[in-house]
Formats: C-alpha cells, sequence, structure tokens
C-alpha cells in the first residue's frame, strides 16, 4: 500500500513538470482539437462510470456471505439483453465520436480560397534549426516564426535531412517535415502572444534543442517587423 500511494504521490508531482499547452488553444485548429478532446474524454468519462458502478454494484450484491463459504454460485449463460447491449452501445459511442473527428478533419485540410489571403511560410527543418521563408516579402527567419495575428496561414513543410515534426501546440496540432516531400499545415492565431514551437519527432542528438518562438502580433508590429528583416538583408 505504502508503495502504491508514493507512485501516486510521485505521478503527481511530476505531471506538474510541464504545462499541457494545448488545453489552452490561441488559434481555431487548437480550440477544434480541444473540443473533439472533450468529447472524447466525456465519452471515456461515461464508460468508466458505468463500469465502476457495475463493478461495485456486483462486488456488493455477490459478495460471499456468512454460511455460504462452501456453496458454488449460479453460472448463468446466453444473456441475449447483456450480448446486444455490448455489442450495439460500443457501436454507438464509436459513431457519435467517429463523426465529428471526420468532419474536423476535412475541415482542417481544407485548402484556403484566394479570398482569405493566407500568407504562406515555407518551413524547413534540419538538424538542428527551423528556417521560415516569407515568399510574399522574400525574407528568411531562423528559429523565430512571426506570424499576424486573425491571418490564415499556410505551412509548406520539408526537411534537409531526417523526418522533423512542426509543432506549435497552443495553435494547432502538429505535422511532418519529410525529405523530398511537401506538407502543408494550416492555422490561424487568435491572439498576441508568444507560444512556444518544437519538433515532435526524435530526430538526432539535439532533438530537444530544435526549438522555436512563435511570435503573434498586430498587423502594425507584423509590417514593422517585416521592414527590419528587410533592410536588416539589405545591409547584410
Amino acid at each position: 500500500m505504502k508503495r502504491v500511494l508514493t507512485f501516486i504521490v510521485t505521478a503527481c508531482i511530476l505531471s506538474g513538470c510541464s504545462s499541457i499547452a494545448v488545453l489552452n488553444p490561441k488559434g481555431t485548429a487548437g480550440e477544434k482539437q480541444l473540443d473533439l478532446l472533450l468529447l472524447s474524454l466525456l465519452l471515456m468519462g461515461i464508460v468508466l462510470a458505468v463500469v465502476f458502478t457495475l463493478f461495485v454494484r456486483f462486488l456488493i450484491k455477490y459478495r460471499e456471505k456468512p454460511g455460504e463459504e462452501n456453496e458454488f454460485p449460479i453460472q448463468t449463460a446466453g444473456n441475449k439483453k447483456l450480448e446486444i447491449s455490448w455489442i450495439v452501445v460500443p457501436f454507438i459511442i464509436i459513431i457519435v465520436l467517429a463523426i465529428p473527428t471526420f468532419a474536423t478533419t476535412y475541415e482542417l485540410d481544407e485548402p484556403y480560397t484566394n479570398d482569405k489571403k493566407p500568407l504562406i511560410i515555407e518551413v524547413t527543418g534540419e538538424q538542428f534549426q527551423w528556417s521560415f521563408y516569407y515568399p510574399e516579402y522574400g525574407i528568411t527567419s531562423t528559429d523565430e516564426l512571426r506570424l499576424p495575428v486573425n491571418r490564415p496561414i499556410s505551412f509548406k513543410l520539408t526537411s534537409n535531412d531526417v523526418i522533423h515534426s512542426f509543432w506549435i501546440p497552443q495553435l494547432g496540432g502538429k505535422r511532418d517535415a519529410l525529405p523530398g516531400k511537401e506538407n502543408t499545415l494550416r492555422l490561424k492565431a487568435l491572439e498576441t502572444g508568444t507560444y512556444d514551437g518544437k519538433c515532435a519527432e526524435l530526430c538526432g542528438a539535439e532533438h530537444a534543442l530544435m526549438t522555436f518562438d512563435t511570435i503573434v502580433e498586430n498587423k502594425t508590429n507584423f509590417s514593422k517587423w517585416i521592414e527590419n528583416m528587410k533592410d536588416g538583408e539589405k545591409d547584410g
């Protein structure tokens, strides 16, 4: 018992070593994915509640009573109601989860139309840094990603060496950056601020250091940064 309590306390303490950024989304994709996560947790919670309720009920109802120590319990088989229930109920749960999951997945993967004026950023992963090229402005940034708030972003992901995985937890899900192949990830930041970005694929000895800052700014500050970057490249 002492070992079990020690394990539980240790697990609770260690669980606070890193923030769960995906539970505090700041982008449209992140919010939709959080809704799916909460729906999944709700369904799992209902299943657990039913299982534990039945477990406690059966534990009390069919426990060994004084004077029944040598009696063998009556065996039952072929209960059609139970057999139908444990086939139909899981099927219903899967359908309830599958419909919004498919709808959200296709919605997030839908290409932006021209009227939304997405900002295209070409992202290149390599051991061990990220490069961000803005073809609309002709500038490149390394390990610092700047985004305008409330503007759709279309990331074109690739890699110069091994497989990497581009991830900004608070803005949305991750997508692999593959050598010789281009993947697309679409996100939109809803709030200004600085968010952590990282590689979510083990890519070598310094994988843990392959991080970047994602700075979301209003239109005015983003335009100033663009001009400063252009001036710096001209001077260089």
